[in-house]
């Protein structure tokens, strides 16, 4: 027997409940500790080093329009020792201005009045007459604590030629790296705003995105590499006049200290070192940041949580209806899939969700799940053996007796003793399921499969794993059949015994039975299912109707024309034209009443319910212009209520016009038919008697008993008795048999006959 084919114990009552209350536990607690960890710190560090490498590696061009004019080595030896006449500064910022820059970012503080005032008023008078020149402002960092921060400014006369100002605030984080900028920075109860915040809001297009104006207090900088990838020249060369114009011209020039110990200089996530990133490299890196639209925004403490807790609950799902090996496969792919959404939102979406705390998380809850899960496991083997130990036996002289002392291992070999002896005990009533020549399966109440024959596993070859321990519906839905979807509670119990035929997509076809079983005590057993290839079969009633439709098709074409002919050509005598037209029409008939025979026969009847007395008066009304002719009436009884049953509308109605054309065709002028309806019980059933009388010669017993057969003709006098196919009744008794009913003929030769369809009454 295979492993598909073994049914598994059940499991201890309420283990499913405990386990599944067992995990409610888990995930609570645990995701209340993700939660916790999320809006800690605590994951910082670790968070801080993945952000910095994908900085390092979301290497992109910068800004063209930057220029940095450096305070570096080579122009204080030029020019001097540092600090320089304000003079100088004036002059460079005039040659900035005549040259074209855009905007100017003097990145030097001018709060001490100058040694020679003139200095000053010269430097005033080149920002005023620049009108681009934006400064600098500064906290002091040893403001007392409480007191309210003191912003260190440019001198009245300088400042109030400035295009803007802002504050110049350096952020660090716990570790000391300069990863991120305030567009604002409180000042008392207001707010004031950074340097480049008041640069980037005065230089860019009505239309571009500004990223100040969003809701975080605090942007992360995109750095795009290296602070020597912006270009940059001397200070010395622009101020000797070595600058061509086109360098400058429409350009954003910072102007800082980049000399080394000459100013302060900042670890960031992409220098090398921990100080090689100047301030006013940083400066244009925010400005470069801003301008790209790709400022990293750092995702608020809700979507922390949304982003942690949504993969930690996607392993529990796991972790509920997956086995061990695949939760170990789902917690690898869940963790990858974490971190590449992290930074795919870093990349693309310009936000920084930390991974850390949901990776701790994942690593948590699985370890405290399998712990739990192997307890679990022991307390089932304890279970199985004590279910499975012969009764009245002790644990002494049960499965555990004579193995060795290790608890694990002796359970382990107990069970394996059980299940071998349980195998031995079902081996012949797997042989014989096996034996079965058609696929066949056993599934357990629960509706899982239990047992599978060597038919039923090359069936399903192609999708085993329904096999192992699945579903009934979901077995049979593997299959695709066409026009067909099994719901997760099939089969039900008044299913049993009722075929269904299954076409699948590659031309097989099969017919499904299920039997519902019991077991001793009357309860619930399951359920065996029997699918029998009846491709052969449907392949053959398939040719089957071709031929038919092919048949009727050239048996029709040239009685028609030969109709056609006779109407059109003159000259022909008048009775061997007759002759010839009723010849054709008889074929036509014959033609016809086969096909409806052979349908009513083998085609899937269209069941709905059906009043039984509509469709006998739309048959009265059909043959109405045939009655009136000839003088005859039909009386109709027993129709005041509806009658309803389950049937084909069309095949009934094409069966009670046959009764009552034969009716007609046998009585003569001016006689009466009756169309009689009675209910009656039969084999404990209720059915409906539709009996059509008529006043015709009648049948003898011998003729009545054959009346049904296909082509069978009686000789009778009467105006409309010749040309009959003798199918009529042949598709009468079709009808009746795809209904679930019956029809007789009841006759004395010379006084008439009755012929009576009974129908089964819905309901």
């Amino acid at each position: 027997m295979s492993p598909a084919s073994r049914r598994f114990p059940p499991t201890p009552p309420g283990s499913t409940r405990r386990r599944l209350a067992g995990w409610l536990v888990v995930a609570i607690l645990t995701s209340l500790a993700l939660a916790a960890l999320t809006a800690s710190n605590l994951t910082v560090r670790l968070d801080n080093i993945l952000y910095d490498r994908l900085q390092r590696a979301s290497g992109r061009p910068v800004d063209p329009s930057i220029l940095i004019v450096d305070i570096d080595e080579r122009s204080l030896r030029e020019l001097g020792s540092w600090p320089w006449p304000r003079a100088m500064h004036a002059e460079m910022i005039d040659q900035l201005t005549q040259a074209g820059a855009k905007a100017i970012v003097y990145d030097v503080l001018f709060s001490q009045p100058a040694p020679y005032p003139q200095d000053d008023v010269a430097l005033a008078a080149a920002v005023a007459r620049s009108g681009r020149v934006y400064l600098p402002q500064f906290i002091e960092t040893d403001t007392p604590e409480g007191a309210a921060p003191n912003v260190v400014t440019p001198l009245p006369e300088i400042a109030q030629g400035a295009a803007g100002m802002g504050l110049v605030h350096v952020r660090f984080d716990p570790d000391g790296v300069v990863r991120r900028m305030a567009p604002f920075e409180a000042e008392g109860p207001n707010l004031a705003p950074d340097l480049m915040t008041v640069v980037h809001r005065a230089t860019k297009p009505f239309d571009a995105p500004d990223a100040t104006r969003g809701p975080s207090p605090t942007l992360l900088i995109p750095f795009a590499g290296p602070p020597d990838r912006y270009r940059h020249i001397a200070f010395s060369s622009v101020l000797a006049g070595e600058a061509p114009r086109e360098l400058i011209e429409g350009r954003t020039v910072f102007v800082g200290l980049t000399a080394p110990g000459l100013g302060p200089a900042f670890p960031t996530p992409v220098t090398p070192d921990a100080a090689s990133m100047t301030g006013v490299q940083l400066q244009a890196s925010m400005l470069d940041g801003l301008r790209s639209g790709r400022m990293i925004r750092p995702a608020e403490l809700p979507i922390r949580l949304s982003f942690a807790l949504s993969w930690l609950w996607l392993l529990l799902a796991g972790l509920l209806v997956l086995p061990p090996r695949a939760n170990l496969f789902l917690l690898a792919g869940l963790s990858a899939a974490a971190l590449a959404a992290s930074a795919a939102l870093f990349a693309g979406a310009h936000l920084w969700l930390p991974p850390t705390a949901t990776l701790i998380g994942l690593l948590a809850v699985s370890l405290v799940w399998g712990w739990g899960q192997l307890g679990r496991v022991h307390d089932l083997l304890n279970h199985e053996l004590a279910r499975l130990r012969p009764h009245g036996a002790s644990p002494a002289q049960g499965f555990e007796a004579g193995f060795e002392s290790d608890l694990v291992a002796r359970q382990a070999l107990s069970l394996g003793a059980a299940i071998s002896r349980i195998d031995d005990l079902r081996r012949f009533s797997a042989d014989a399921l096996f034996s079965l020549p058609d696929a066949t399966l056993v599934a357990d109440a629960e509706r899982r499969i239990i047992a599978a024959n060597a038919a039923a596993q090359a069936l399903f070859k192609g999708s085993p794993q329904v096999l192992e321990g699945g579903d009934l519906a979901a077995a049979l839905n593997a299959l695709k059949p066409l026009g067909r979807t099994f719901p997760p509670a099939w089969p039900v119990e008044a299913d049993g015994g009722r075929p269904i035929d299954l076409h699948l997509a590659d031309g097989r076809a099969f017919q499904l039975q299920s039997v519902f079983r019991r077991d001793e005590t009357g309860g619930d057993a399951g359920w065996i299912l029997r699918l029998a290839d009846i491709t052969p079969l449907t392949a053959a009633m398939r040719q089957r109707e071709q031929a038919l439709q092919l048949l009727t098709h050239d048996m029709r074409s040239p009685q028609t024309s030969i109709l056609a002919l006779l109407a059109t050509t003159p000259g022909l005598p008048a009775d061997v034209s007759e002759r010839l037209a009723a010849c054709a029409r008889r074929t036509l008939a014959l033609a016809d009443g086969f096909v409806q025979l052979a349908r009513a026969e083998v085609t899937q009847a269209a069941m709905e319910p059906v009043d039984v007395c509509d469709v006998a008066a739309e048959a009265v009304d059909e043959l109405w212009p045939q009655c009136r002719q000839r003088r005859i009436e039909i009386d109709q009884a027993e129709c005041e209520t509806p009658i309803m049953v389950q049937a084909d509308r069309g095949v009934l109605a094409r069966a009670l016009v046959n009764l009552l054309g034969n009716a007609v065709k046998y009585s003569p002028d001016g006689s009466r038919i009756s169309v009689a309806l009675a209910t009656v019980l039969d084999g404990g059933r209720t059915f409906i008697d539709i009996a059509i009388t008529d006043q015709g010669p009648g049948l003898s017993p011998e003729e009545a008993a054959l009346a049904f057969r296909p082509f069978q003709r009686f000789d009778r006098p009467g105006p409309d008795a010749a040309g009959g196919a003798g199918l009529g009744l042949a598709f009468v008794q079709a009808a009746a048999t795809r209904h679930g009913g019956s029809v007789r003929c009841e006759s004395t030769p010379g006084r008439g006959a009755t012929f009576t369809l009974r129908l089964p009454v819905l309901g």
